[in-house]
């Protein structure tokens, strides 16, 4: 469906907005940085600033709120005959594409990755892309909400892949994100289905209790 007019100048002006107030949280700092600065950078008032963005924190979590709807699609579009994991795979793997064709995600990161009050403000509406994101994997089902277990884990899992794979790729530690994506889900594989000595160890005390627990 084609936007109206009206909708086409709305997404102008908060553009502009946000593409102001990133070049000034990478010069001057998130918290330095005041609204009236980036109204002024933007060319709108700092009522009209109010009118796409109700604080600075809002502005930063712009981008999660798209990233949300990207992995929400993705989750969708997955073949009804995949699994828990290929779905999954497919909304990292989308979610990614979206992140780094974005122009400013790098500079998103590094903003984020140096100031604690940035990274709670870009992650601000998180919780709004998971819950809708646990709606998407709870409708593949005929069984579960969005509140049950299983949806909410692979919501939350995905997320975090997500933003693992962004991290190493923004350290220079892979070439492209699509490979420090495998890296990272094949850690996963390992941490989860491979034991280490203290879960052995864990899992030796255990059986060495069971005998003395079915005596009592």
């Amino acid at each position: 469906m084609t936007k109206s007019l009206k909708s086409r100048k709305h997404d102008f002006v908060q553009e502009a907005i946000y593409d102001a107030a990133i070049d000034l949280f990478v010069r001057q700092g998130f918290q330095e940085t005041t609204v009236e600065e980036v109204a002024k950078a933007a060319g709108v008032s700092r009522r009209s600033f109010f009118r796409y963005f109700t604080t600075k924190d809002h502005l930063l979590g712009h981008t999660i709120v798209r990233l949300g709807d990207v992995l929400v699609s993705a989750v969708a579009a997955s073949p009804a005959e995949s699994s828990a994991n290929e779905v999954v795979h497919d909304a990292v793997t989308a979610g990614i594409r979206f992140a780094t064709s974005h122009p400013r995600t790098h500079q998103i990161i590094e903003i984020t990755a140096h100031n604690l009050s940035a990274r709670q403000a870009h992650r601000s509406r998180m919780v709004e892309v998971e819950i809708l994101l646990s709606e998407a994997f709870a409708a593949r089902t005929r069984n579960e909400t969005k509140e049950d277990v299983k949806p909410r884990m692979l919501a939350i899992l995905t997320l975090m892949l997500v933003d693992l794979s962004l991290m190493r790729w923004f350290k220079d530690e892979f070439e492209d994100c699509s490979t420090a994506s495998e890296f990272v889900f094949a850690q996963l594989s390992r941490v989860v289905c491979e034991p280490n000595d203290s879960n052995a160890l864990v899992a030796a005390k255990t059986r060495k209790l069971e005998p003395s627990v079915a005596k009592s």
